[in-house]
């Protein structure tokens, strides 16, 4: 059954699993506490209650994963907030500027220090929906505006590909204010009876999994590195589950050689996440589509989406939905082809394809894979004044970076040469699950 609004995710809960744990909260190491379905229950409704009291219709939601915050994240919405989840690790002049731009009228679970926004009279725009911020992979990120039916549906995708139940456990490890982490971490188990661990942090990352007996570990490509190099899996993990990119094959393999089932999962912000995921297959990176995924191919190998799971738009940026939300189709900016047997598989984003002043193409994880190899740095390679440009991260020497480009230029057509070298301080920008911000490396030079 697909549940449309969080009031019905919360009323499932409490009568079909009642008793049973919904979250798990382990606040010193030898307690864990726990809050039963329908205790969440009560705690969200009579939250609802005090937030409808308050005049604000527009709330963010800031802070680390905590039951606060996952009650106001239920409550909120369902008191017809519009509801911003915020960064916690940003700066506070970044969130105060979001503060500001969002109209943020009261501050989740408590103020925190903030200045927020006078509250405003009449109808509340967008009231009930979320609001969660892209990567920022391509451009500045930017607010996505999601129903609460469009997560709801989300979850559900997930559920007919990868099931859990009340028998699972998944430690919420991921940021709650990004889309992954949200749906599989959170709003997934708890749509379908499993038990949420209540991560603490990146100090707990290698405890977290032991700690809560985790039965599928849902991850980004960096922490399941980090998890298996610390040898902090745990024996009662069954499945793993990766959103973000591939990992490392030799990770790979040595996960599944311990009979632990690994699948990778392709969402979006603006599709409230889930959208195809690997499972059965001999081949984990053949994605297949979800049932309300309706996915097509462009002439330039662009993924296009159609899915009830679909954002409303960018807040207050009409130009930017139109350029990819068009006649309900999002031009995803991924590109990708479908198999023989229907199933997705991803090649990389559009903004990694460099066009050269003669039209010709490079697609840059290839080239950069191969510099990689002989730097050992932190590279990319991006367009500077119409100029291939190599940036190099992390304080490289100059030297035998240009000694590697001279030797790479050796087998490259002229067209293809990189004109220019440029060594950074410091790291190349990424999101936090480590995607390279290629748009910003003009910013950095």
């Amino acid at each position: 059954m697909k549940l449309e609004s969080f009031k019905e995710v919360i009323e499932q809960g409490k009568e079909r699993y009642g008793s049973f744990t919904a979250l798990r909260n382990c606040l010193v190491p030898t307690h864990i506490e726990t809050v039963t379905y329908e205790a969440l229950y009560d705690m969200i409704e009579a939250r609802v209650n005090e937030l409808s009291e308050h005049p604000a219709g527009c709330v963010g939601l800031y802070g680390t994963t905590s039951v606060e915050w996952i009650v106001d994240f239920f409550a909120a919405p369902i008191a017809g907030k519009r509801t911003v989840l915020l960064d916690p690790t940003f700066s506070r002049d970044v969130i105060q500027d979001r503060i500001d731009e969002y109209e943020i009228e009261q501050i989740l679970p408590s103020n925190a220090g903030f200045r927020t926004c006078p509250i405003k009279e009449g109808d509340v725009e967008y009231g009930g929906y979320v609001l969660l911020f892209t990567s920022g992979t391509t451009a500045s990120n930017k607010a996505v505006v999601l129903s609460q039916k469009a997560l709801c549906y989300s979850a559900w995708n997930g559920q007919q590909m990868l099931a859990c139940g009340p028998e699972d456990t998944i430690a919420a490890m991921l940021p709650l204010n990004h889309v992954f982490g949200l749906v599989c971490t959170l709003l997934w188990p708890l749509s379908f009876g499993a038990s949420v661990g209540i991560g603490r942090g990146m100090r707990y990352y290698t405890e977290d999994p032991s700690v809560y007996q985790t039965t599928i570990l849902v991850t980004v490509p960096t922490l399941l590195n980090y998890i298996y190099g610390t040898e902090s899996l745990n024996p009662e993990i069954r499945t793993v589950l990766v959103g973000a990119a591939p990992c490392e094959q030799r990770v790979l393999k040595a996960i599944t050689s311990l009979g632990v089932q690994v699948s990778f999962g392709y969402g979006l912000s603006e599709t409230a996440s889930g959208l195809a995921i690997s499972v059965g297959s001999n081949d984990p990176f053949a994605l297949e589509l979800c049932p309300d995924t309706n996915l097509s191919i462009a002439e330039d190998g662009e993924v296009l989406i159609t899915t009830p799971c679909m954002m409303e738009g960018y807040w207050h940026r009409q130009e930017e939905t139109d350029q990819v939300l068009i006649d309900g189709v999002l031009h995803t900016g991924d590109l990708g082809f479908l198999d023989e047997q229907g199933c997705l598989h991803l090649q990389g984003r559009k903004n990694d394809v460099l066009v050269l002043y003669n039209g010709e193409k490079i697609y840059c994880p290839e080239c950069e894979a191969e510099l990689a190899k002989e730097l050992g740095s932190e590279i990319a390679l991006t367009l500077l004044y119409e100029t291939l440009t190599l940036v190099v991260g992390e304080g490289a020497e100059e030297e035998m970076v240009r000694a590697v480009v001279d030797r790479y230029n050796l087998h490259q057509p002229i067209s293809k040469k990189i004109s220019t070298v440029r060594v950074v301080e410091g790291k190349l920008p990424r999101t936090q699950t480590g995607k390279l911000q290629r748009w910003k490396l003009e910013e950095i030079l």
